[in-house]
């Protein structure tokens, strides 16, 4: 919801277009919420262009001023939405699958936009689940009450042991493939919650993560599971200490 006035051509907006102007929108929150969908986020920015303000009040930050900045910016953030939105959809219907979406899918030089608070990929995957739902057609195990961490303890059985999938985390941190690093580690740490070498490697993976992390939610994430995992390492430390 939007409020006009138009004898003052004043446009208050509120967090319409996010809590940070100019950058791509959550399409569905990180904390939770309903799914957002990217059409009718489109209509709501129309509506507003056609208003043709001078004066933008968002819900946050100092007011956007200018027909014309104003104009620009809501047509790029559009266009911007409407792109990754038509490639989401192609590429569903191309069978390609919601991850590899997420990874290729960005936007060209002329629609780029902050990521501060939103971000393309969380969008790529917002639309394919508005559209196609929770199944994301990938594995029959889909279907069923049985996740893939109730054979970690397996895997690190077959594998030698927790310590030995652990090197396996450190040598993947080391390739910088910090993602596969932390696959491998949360392995472990299923199988052995407090294993040294796992802990170790999570908090490093998610440092290097929080340094290269210029977004809002991701960096709020980060950082809760950090203090986690540190505090969790130093339980560790300290019962080792003590026995």
């Amino acid at each position: 919801m939007v409020v006009w006035l138009p004898d003052h051509e004043v446009c208050f907006c509120g967090n319409l277009f996010s809590a940070l102007f100019g950058h791509f929108p959550n399409l569905v929150t990180v904390r939770g919420d309903r799914y957002r969908e990217a059409l009718r986020f489109i209509e709501s920015l129309e509506r507003v262009l056609d208003l043709e303000p001078k004066l933008l009040l968002p819900g946050h930050h100092g007011p956007v001023v200018g027909k014309e900045t104003i104009r620009d910016e809501l047509t790029r953030l559009r266009d911007a939405v409407q792109y990754v939105h038509d490639e989401t959809v192609r590429g569903m219907n191309h069978g390609k699958d919601i991850h590899t979406l997420m990874r290729d899918i960005q936007l060209p030089p002329e629609l780029e936009v902050g990521e501060g608070y939103g971000k393309v990929s969380w969008s790529v995957r917002a639309i394919w689940e508005n559209y196609a739902g929770w199944f994301h057609h990938s594995s029959t195990t889909e279907l069923y009450p049985v996740p893939a961490k109730s054979v970690y303890a397996d895997l690190v059985e077959l594998a030698g042991g927790a310590d030995a999938v652990a090197d396996r985390a450190r040598e993947k941190l080391s390739a910088g493939e910090t993602l596969e690093a932390i696959h491998l580690a949360e392995i472990v740490l299923s199988a052995s919650p407090a294993n040294r070498s796992a802990l170790e490697v999570m908090i490093a993976a998610h440092e290097r993560l929080e340094g290269e992390s210029e977004n809002f939610w991701l960096t709020q994430w980060l950082r809760k599971q950090l203090a986690g995992l540190r505090s969790t390492l130093t339980a560790s430390q300290e019962k080792e200490g003590k026995s």
